[in-house]
């Protein structure tokens, strides 16, 4: 297999987001294809509509209270890691020595630039450009990408390229969620309802009674973080059992809201609330592919679609099916949800640098059979399209580590996870609430200093020696 030679006879390749999926595709590029890009057949360019990299981890610092556009990032203050730093970062780049195990996002951020010095990848991106219109022409068999500065759209340049890289994260649409009554409840001026997505700090709501909605991650930053100043913080969730014993009330399913301020919950409690929160999660959204169809799930997958809620067909998570370009042509690196994603977005990346060079290749009529059979299987369990859509591109647990290693094994690559991984990432819950305990009474500091300068094993003895803690405390 030898390499590919594109029509204008320079290889031309565009990817589109500087965040921590653009700068794992850039590393991975840069080294795979690094004798055709230093002979100057090979051109690499990613678009970054931001001023740095960093996507979701760069803070804003704007005051997104007030904003009415879609801020540039979730990231609000108190957010810490979900998963402790040596499982969800790069395997090619460890922790910087002495970080918190589930460090504040400026760590996260300080690291992905940390990796983008140490493989000189900044180069290959051009900052404040916004990617408006990717079309595949079939004719010339290359992708028009229409550009502009993000502050200048009619000042617009048409550029080509043989392949795509769709890295632009899937955090960046917030996902709304409606109930009966919410639009009566809300028109009261003295009450506010917001995505999560525009939360940044907790003293505007100081004083107030505030839902917070969701019970993911963020639903509980959020809720932990807002009780320490409102009135009274509830939180709501469709798994959840009624608690009144804790500083948040939990509270399961909404039934409805009254336009007297109320909101009632299917226990049959309720409760006055000024302020609403939905940290109810967002979609996968591609406003620059027309040819990526948006329709809702289940009603014609005859063709490739983006139902918000998942993107089908695609072979791997990665490459587009029954699609009106070629398989191979464009890639989607970070899809998957509820993974340590780092090292996913590297493997991902290699595959794809792989198939492209022609070092791998993957049969797509094989894995379109594939793709089917996964949505038939998550039928089965999951009965409704709807449902099944939100499951698709979920790889937890040990299902996550199998498909790195199977992304590995296709790219030519006899890879294995590190043993820990699994069992670390199995027991990520009782980590997190430990190392928050350790911050709560300020040892964290003294038992990370020095961790990390002797390699991986002094994060994984930490790690071992934090759960032993957990241990201790549990028995006691």
């Amino acid at each position: 297999m030898g390499f590919p030679q594109a029509r204008n006879k320079k290889l031309r390749i565009a990817a589109i987001g500087a965040g921590a999926s653009g700068l794992a595709a850039l590393r991975i590029f840069a080294e795979e294809f690094k004798p055709e890009i230093d002979a100057g057949n090979c051109e690499i360019i990613c678009f970054e509509k931001r001023s740095n990299t960093g996507g979701i981890w760069l803070p804003d610092h704007t005051n997104t209270i007030h904003q009415k556009d879609v801020p540039d990032t979730p990231l609000y203050n108190c957010l810490t890691t979900n998963l402790p730093l040596p499982i969800m970062l790069y395997p090619s780049r460890d922790p910087t020595p002495s970080t918190h195990l589930f460090p504040p996002a400026r760590s996260v951020l300080e690291y992905l630039q940390g990796y983008e010095n140490q493989f000189n990848l900044r180069h290959f991106i051009r900052f404040n450009t916004l990617v408006s219109r990717a079309f595949w022409n079939d004719t010339t068999r290359q992708w028009e990408v229409t550009v502009h500065p993000v502050n200048q759209p009619g000042s617009t340049d048409e550029l080509y390229f043989d392949h795509l890289l769709v890295t632009n994260g899937h955090y960046a649409k917030p996902h709304f969620v409606t109930f009966p009554g919410l639009d009566s409840w809300s028109a009261s001026g003295s009450r506010s309802v917001m995505h999560s997505m525009w939360y940044r700090e907790p003293s505007q709501y100081q004083g107030l009674r505030v839902l917070v909605i969701g019970g993911g991650p963020s639903g509980n930053d959020l809720a932990s973080d807002l009780c320490e100043v409102a009135k009274e913080t509830i939180q709501s969730a469709r798994s959840f059992e009624d608690d009144d014993t804790g500083p948040v009330t939990k509270r399961g399913k909404i039934d409805h809201f009254t336009a007297d301020g109320l909101v009632v919950f299917e226990s049959g409690k309720q409760a006055y609330v000024d302020r609403v929160i939905l940290a109810t999660g967002y979609e996968y959204d591609f406003p620059f592919l027309p040819q990526l169809p948006v329709r809702n799930p289940g009603v014609d997958e005859s063709s490739l679609y983006n139902s918000r809620a998942h993107i089908y067909p695609l072979a791997r998570h990665i490459f587009p099916l029954l699609a009106p370009f070629p398989p191979d042509s464009l890639a989607f690196i970070g899809l998957p949800v509820r993974v340590a994603p780092f090292p996913l977005f590297e493997a991902q990346a290699l595959l794809v640098a792989r198939v492209i060079s022609r070092r791998a290749k993957l049969d797509f009529d094989k894995e379109l059979e594939l793709s089917r059979s996964r949505n038939e299987k998550l039928t089965e369990v999951y009965e409704s399209p709807e449902r099944v859509a939100r499951q698709w591109h979920v790889l937890d647990g040990d299902a996550q580590f199998a498909h790195r290693e199977e992304l590995w094994r296709l790219a030519g690559e006899s890879r294995t996870c590190p043993e820990w991984s699994s069992k670390i990432y199995a027991v990520k819950f009782v980590l997190r609430d430990e190392w928050k305990d350790l911050v709560r009474t300020g040892e964290a500091d003294s038992w990370v200093r020095g961790v990390g300068k002797g390699g991986m094993k002094d994060w994984v003895e930490l790690m071992h020696r934090v759960l032993r803690r957990a241990e201790k405390r549990r028995q006691n």
